[in-house]
């Protein structure tokens, strides 16, 4: 279905916002509080400080009741959802599923012991995109639970990116992991080849020191890879849900089989949380709805995902492909043109370097900028007990809190106008105990469901990438020499220079 077509939808355009909505004006209501509040577990989500009245709130709340929202929320879980344009099921949900993992937990404990036994020490983890940003961000946010080799992300085609990663370690003592659902992703295989070039001329085997994982076996053993070097991935798991799949495999041997499986628990019941719960409720459903209402009804263009954590460093970059990835599209499943603009730009870095960068912008542009705080309330420093001052990630608390509360107030000193703030601008915060392999895999995967609420409520396929693909095709034209005539006159003389 798409928006413009759904009844309640158009109710709410139709109720137009004939004065602006002032936050601060209801702000410090207790009702409000408990009205735009919301929790599962230990996660909270605070809608307070977003623009939009009771009345219309409830108003957009009735989007998911109607046309197949329940029925297609229903079918993505039991594997039955389809991809239309790719011809496949959508299958990630089901690799979050303690059962698959139990199935697959035999193969991770073998393969850790193998490791181990040949003293490995450095693990390179070798793709782009999803098979990427998933591993980085959370080896980033939970290298402190490490039990296994230290973990090092490549994913740039400059080969200079891996020999500089290659002259820290000893080679006999490291480990390649290259991720590429098809096998065909040009900077994995130039990667590829390099580390073959490089172990032969050490006199060591590839199958000795090196893994696939993909969504096509048989193009991995083209490449090289044996048989038991091949970790098979489901065609319908998308790269970017893919951790929860054999691409997390990097992820298991360095932080280990224990902290991967509560990753996917936490994960799991995030899943269930969102299938079940009423949609009044319902995190993932709520979550979305902000960013629709901001999108479509307010008319905001871009996203800032700001969190609390130096751990969650990478979680933006992870974000942005998650989102713009899945429903950066002009069109719906059925290949209408979209009357109501999809996706956002997303865009974040780490809450303090933030404030000292982009924050001005949300202070003071003239257009308004929806922000998502993430904080973790329990932080990893700590004073003595007689130091009365503030614990370090104390202040990281206050900060966000002074930060979402500054947007909305602004300040208006009726003198020097550079000074001038104008406010009311709209904010989400989202907060948790602390970050461990738990609670980390439930914020992801409220963050990849509302993701999908969002596709789900627009019409869209949020699970193809075709705008990607049409790069990739274009790079492989030119580098086997078709069609060059269709090029540019630009390119075809910037060509000149390299062939």
């Amino acid at each position: 279905m798409q928006l413009n077509s759904n009844k309640y939808f158009k109710e709410i355009l139709e109720d137009e916002i004939k004065s602006e909505f002032v936050i601060a004006d209801v702000l410090r209501n207790s009702d409000r509080q408990k009205e735009f509040t919301f929790s599962f577990e230990e996660i909270s989500l605070d809608i307070t400080r977003q623009l939009i009245s009771s009345k219309q709130f409830a108003k957009l709340k009735l989007l998911g009741r109607a046309n197949n929202f329940e029925d297609d929320k229903k079918r993505l879980f039991n594997g039955s959802f389809a991809n239309v344009t790719e011809n496949r099921f959508v299958s990630h949900f089901l690799e979050r599923n303690p059962n698959r993992l139990k199935k697959k937990a035999q193969r991770y404990r073998s393969f850790i012991s193998l490791l181990k036994n040949r003293k490995i020490k450095n693990l390179i983890n070798v793709g782009i995109g999803g098979s990427d940003l998933g591993v980085k961000m959370v080896y980033y946010a939970l290298k402190n639970e490490k039990r296994g080799p230290s973990l090092v992300n490549v994913s740039n085609l400059d080969v200079t990116n891996l020999q500089n990663v290659l002259k820290e370690k000893d080679t006999r003592e490291t480990f390649f992991i290259f991720n590429s659902k098809s096998f065909s992703t040009e900077e994995t295989l130039e990667n590829l080849r390099f580390v073959k070039n490089f172990l032969d001329s050490e006199g060591l085997d590839l199958n000795d020191h090196a893994v696939a994982v993909t969504s096509f076996p048989e193009k991995a053993a083209e490449a090289g890879f044996d048989e038991n070097a091949i970790f098979e991935v489901p065609e319908g798991v998308g790269g970017r849900f893919s951790i929860w799949s054999h691409f997390g495999l990097g992820l298991v041997v360095s932080l280990g089989l224990d902290s991967y499986t509560q990753l996917l628990a936490g994960a799991y019941k995030m899943d269930k949380h969102f299938l079940e719960e009423e949609l009044d409720f319902n995190l993932p459903y709520i979550l979305g709805l902000t960013r629709i209402w901001n999108r479509n009804i307010l008319n905001l263009q871009s996203l800032a995902i700001v969190p609390y954590e130096i751990g969650l460093k990478y979680f933006p970059s992870w974000f942005q492909q998650v989102e713009m990835e899945s429903n950066g599209k002009s069109f719906d499943a059925l290949g209408n043109n979209l009357e109501l603009p999809a996706a956002p730009l997303v865009f974040g870095e780490i809450g303090t370097e933030s404030q000292h960068s982009f924050f001005q912008l949300l202070h003071q542009g003239i257009e308004k900028i929806p922000v998502e705080f993430l904080v973790p309330f329990e932080g990893k420093n700590t004073f003595n007990e007689n130091n009365k001052e503030l614990e370090p990630h104390s202040r990281l608390i206050v900060n966000a809190i002074a930060q979402a509360e500054a947007l909305i107030t602004g300040t208006q000193t009726n003198k020097d106008q550079y000074r001038n703030m104008t406010g009311n601008r709209p904010s989400t915060f989202i907060s948790w105990d602390k970050t461990n392999a738990e609670s980390l895999g439930k914020l992801l995967a409220l963050y990849e469901n509302a993701t999908i609420v969002c596709g789900l409520l627009w019409g869209i396929n949020s699970f193809d990438q075709w705008g990607v693909e049409l790069g990739k095709e274009i790079s492989k034209n030119i580098d086997t020499g078709q069609n060059l005539e269709d090029l540019s006159y630009s390119a075809r003389t910037m060509l000149k220079d390299i062939r």
